[in-house]
């Protein structure tokens, strides 16, 4: 049996969260190891926990309280100092566990890497959906294959089929990876051209009645609702784009496992960890 996380999501007391009875497991990972700017994500976990605890229980759009559906925080994973692999193992390892018991899993990061972790654990057949401002499929960066700039190219090499939405930054290396590999990849500037509502109805073609592993690296967002991020980009998405877009993601499939990622804290600002809070707590009322 787990023990329950001294600060969990919402703020819930002992008689609102219960692990036998939960649907949603909440992984904090404090895990930044191979940020390449600016540091901090490893702080997210907790700053997330904090804002989320300052959330109103009732959503307006769904007239209901989504925590009521089971939510259990569990304590921090340690990550092992100096060894991704192993990091990524365990992560792995966590995350079996919870489909094992017939639960969701939803780690909160931290950096990017830690999907690799948690996408291990799940079968070829998922489809991993990445919101993100960069594609992550460099084959290494900075002589370091696992890291938040390979993630995805990694989970490409297992078999597990993308589908990228919001990019706006890659590499050439990058670009010619997704060139001749035909990777799905819906640029944040698609989204403006074609229409929200257009792309939206391709998302649910694409993965109608699929398992989906949910990926948001919150750097989707623009840095003007998410300043607080490793490597901010310019031209993000809006909370409104973002939330048709998870909404829709999770009425087509099955999401059975997500991440929220790529926070980094800036003292004295919360407004970062708080849009992560609440974009996780709409995503748990979304999914089926």
């Amino acid at each position: 049996m787990y023990s329950p996380s001294s600060w969990n999501f919402l703020g819930l007391d002992s008689s609102e969260t219960s692990f036998d009875e939960a649907k949603f497991i909440i992984i904090p990972v404090p895990y930044d190891s191979t940020v390449s700017y600016q540091s901090g994500s490893r702080n997210a976990p907790h700053s997330i926990l904090t804002a989320s605890r300052n959330l109103e229980l009732f959503d307006l759009e769904l007239a209901q309280e989504p925590y009521q559906r089971g939510v259990f925080t569990l304590n921090e994973v340690e990550p092992i100092r100096g060894d991704v692999s192993a990091t990524m193992d365990l992560i792995c390892h966590l995350t079996k566990d919870m489909l094992d018991r017939g639960k969701i899993p939803i780690l909160l990061g931290g950096e990017h890497t830690i999907t690799l972790g948690a996408v291990t654990a799940f079968p070829n057949e998922v489809v991993v959906v990445d919101l993100d401002a960069h594609s992550d499929l460099r084959e290494s960066y900075q002589g370091d294959p696992i890291c938040h700039a390979s993630v995805m190219r990694r989970i490409w090499e297992q078999g597990k089929e993308l589908l990228e939405i919001g990019v706006r930054s890659m590499s050439r290396e990058e670009y010619t990876f997704i060139t001749a590999k035909q990777i799905p990849i819906i640029y944040r500037d698609a989204i403006r051209r074609r229409g929200l509502d257009d792309v939206v109805a391709d998302i649910r073609q694409r993965i109608e009645g699929r398992q989906v592993y949910l990926s948001i690296d919150v750097v989707v967002f623009d840095p003007s609702e998410a300043p607080g991020v490793s490597t901010p980009e310019p031209d993000g998405l809006s909370f409104g784009e973002v939330t048709a877009i998870v909404r829709a993601i999770c009425h087509a499939s099955h999401v059975v496992g997500l991440d929220v990622v790529e926070v980094a804290p800036i003292p004295g600002s919360a407004v970062t960890e708080f849009l992560a809070a609440k974009i996780l707590y709409k995503t748990l009322g979304y999914l089926r």
